[in-house]
This record gives structure tokens, sequence and C-alpha cells, in this order.
């Protein structure tokens, strides 16, 4: 499970395992404590409180909650529980010495990760200010501050938890965007070059069809201009679709760096295309674009590097796990695009990293 999670699966997961053990901490040492101190229905309502937050924390969806049910019936036996064992301690002799410090790090948490700071402060304020009324200046305002740390602590931890599942959302965005946008150039240049031969083509087979019906010479004419348009679109096409597939190594590498730092990866580029023979270029172009793909795709990457050197092309990231594809029918057509040149592909995972290395045999690099 952990293995292969997001980057935010595992952030989510984290912090709420974290209050998870903040109330097991709390209530068993509360309640512990509330026990031998004799004060067994304190102890007893710690343990409730403490158990009816765990239960809210789970069914809370800002922080992953899986479990079902209503989120009202664990927050009401927590404040019933809560109510209970301020009353006896209220009325008990030592009554400075009640459970007030074990509850004020329970009960805050789910509090704070569903309500806003509007009504957090207030509340933290009436705590607060109803112990020291109760006679109990010192611990009231202990008791506040506790939860007013409690309450601080749970929301920066749901606020961070809130940012980095957008940031997640917004990379994913700019990713699928990236794509969009490229199938978009291709079909309005696909469209601009052969649209308008096409349209021409058919307009003069038309008109070609109709002199011959009537046995006019011009007919020949008109299908020698067909066959001229068609040669000539045809020529149109093979150079759209070579430009479409046949890249430049130096703009690859200075597309990938904007790409990818478009999408949150922060990317670090070594060495220039002048480094490669002019005969591997359009390859190591395709390793670039490849390995960028392979990136945005299937991995939780925060950083990569792309090095470029005489032999070799190798781009590097942190976001290995399982996501990341390492026989999928890109690299298998990458693959053999390197071996046509007398190279060799290969693919190397770490726990964290995952590397894409081309090695490409000794060339006499031609100027450029």
């Amino acid at each position: 499970m952990w293995q292969t999670a997001s980057s935010v699966d595992k952030i989510r997961l984290y912090t709420r395992q974290s209050f998870y053990l903040l109330e097991i901490f709390f209530g068993v040492f509360g309640g512990v404590t509330e026990a031998a101190m004799h004060r067994y229905l304190g102890a007893f309502f710690v343990a409730i409180s403490a158990v009816a937050a765990a239960v809210a924390v789970a069914r809370i969806p800002e922080l992953g909650g899986t479990r079902a049910g209503s989120i009202k019936v664990p927050l009401g036996v927590m404040v019933i529980a809560v109510l209970c064992a301020a009353m006896i301690a209220v009325t008990a002799a030592d009554a400075d010495e009640g459970p007030y410090l074990w509850l004020a790090m329970i009960v805050p948490v789910p509090f704070a990760a569903l309500a806003s700071w509007r009504w957090l402060v207030p509340a933290a304020v009436a705590v607060t200010v109803g112990c020291v009324l109760a006679g109990e200046s010192g611990t009231g305002v202990l008791v506040g501050g506790l939860v007013v740390f409690m309450t601080v602590t749970v929301r920066l931890s749901v606020w961070l938890l809130c940012m980095v599942t957008e940031l997640d959302e917004a990379r994913g965005t700019a990713a699928a965007l990236s794509v969009a946008e490229e199938r978009l150039r291709f079909s309005r240049d696909l469209h601009d070059v052969v649209g308008s031969a096409l349209s021409a083509i058919a307009v003069k087979s038309d008109l070609a069809a109709s002199l011959s019906r009537r046995g006019d010479d011009r007919a020949a004419r008109q299908m020698d201009e067909v066959r001229d348009l068609a040669q000539e679109s045809l020529v149109q096409a093979r150079e759209l679709v070579r430009g479409y597939r046949s890249i430049a190594l130096a703009s690859e590498l200075t597309g990938a760096r904007s790409l990818l730092e478009s999408a949150g990866v922060v990317t670090e580029t070594r060495g220039s295309a002048e480094a490669l023979p002019i005969e591997l270029a359009e390859t190591a172009a395709w390793v670039v674009r490849e390995g960028v793909t392979n990136i945005l795709r299937h991995s939780t990457a925060r950083s990569a590097v792309i090095e470029v050197t005489g032999a070799t092309v190798s781009i590097v990231n942190d976001g290995a796990g399982q996501r990341q594809a390492g026989n999928g029918t890109g690299l298998t057509g990458l693959r053999e695009r390197v071996d046509a040149v007398g190279g060799t592909l290969e693919v190397t995972r770490g726990d964290e990293h995952f590397t894409l290395t081309a090695h490409f045999p000794h060339l006499t690099k031609e100027s450029r």
C-alpha cells in the first residue's frame, strides 16, 4: 500500500495516522493516570472521548477518511463525555486535578479539522473563561493554551494537506493540457496543409468529369492538374509528418525543461546538443521526449536531471515507485530506435529514482 501510494496519498495517510496516534496516546495515558488516582469515571470519559475522536477522524473526508457513517455521532458522543467528565471534576473535592489537560489535547483534533478559524478561536476563549469562572484560573489558562496549540497544529496540518492536493491536481492538469495542445497543433497543421489541396482536387475532378462527358479535350489537362495537386499534397503531407516526427535535440532539451517545470518538476540540464554526433541527434531527441513523457504520465517526480554527453543521454527523476512504467509500449518503441543506430537502452528503477539511459556508439562528430 505504502510503496504504490502517490506522494499526496502518503502525506494524507501520514497526517491521519498522526492524529490517530495522538488520540490513542492521550486517551490511554490520560485514562491510566485518572484511574491511578481512583477517578474511575473521569478515566472512563477520557477513554470514551479518545475513541469518539478517533472515529471522527476516520470519517473526515479532508483527511482521507475511509470509514462510512455520520460524523455527527462520534462528535456528539465526545461532547457528552467531555461534559460529564467536567461536571464530575468540578463537583469533586480535588476539582483542580480533573482530566482537563487530557481532554484539551483530545477534543480539539476533530473539531479543528472540520471547523474554520472564526469558530475555533472563540471556542478556545470560551473554554478558558469557563474554567476561570469555575474557580480554576491557573487550570483555565493552561487548558486554553493547550486548546489553542492543538487547534493551530491541526489546522496547519489540514492546510498543508489541502495545498499539496491542489498542487498535485494542477500538475496533472498541466500535463494533460500539454498533450491536448500538441494534438491541437498537429490537427491544425494537417487541416491547413492537406485540407485546401483535397478541396482543390475535388473541384478539379468534378470539372474534369463534366468536360469528359461533353467530349471536351480540356478534361485531360484538368486530370493532369489533379495529378499534380495530388503529388504536391502528398509531398506536403510527408513534410508535415516528417516535421512532426523528426525533432531537434537542442529544441527538445529546451522544451523538456520548460514542460517539466510547468508541471512542477524542478529540472536540471547538463551538457548540450553539440556533444553528440549529428547522426545520433534525432534518436537522442526521441530519448529525451519519451523520458519526459514517462515522467509526466507515470511518475510522482519532484525533480529531474537530463544529461547529454558524447556517447549517452540519461534522464533521472526521483518519482520511481510502482507507478512509473518500465517496459511500456513507449519504451519498447524507443528501444527499437536506439537499436537502429547501434545503441542500447538501459532502464534502472531504484527505491526513489528512475533512470533512463541511452548508450550510443562512438562516431566522428560532424560539424553543425
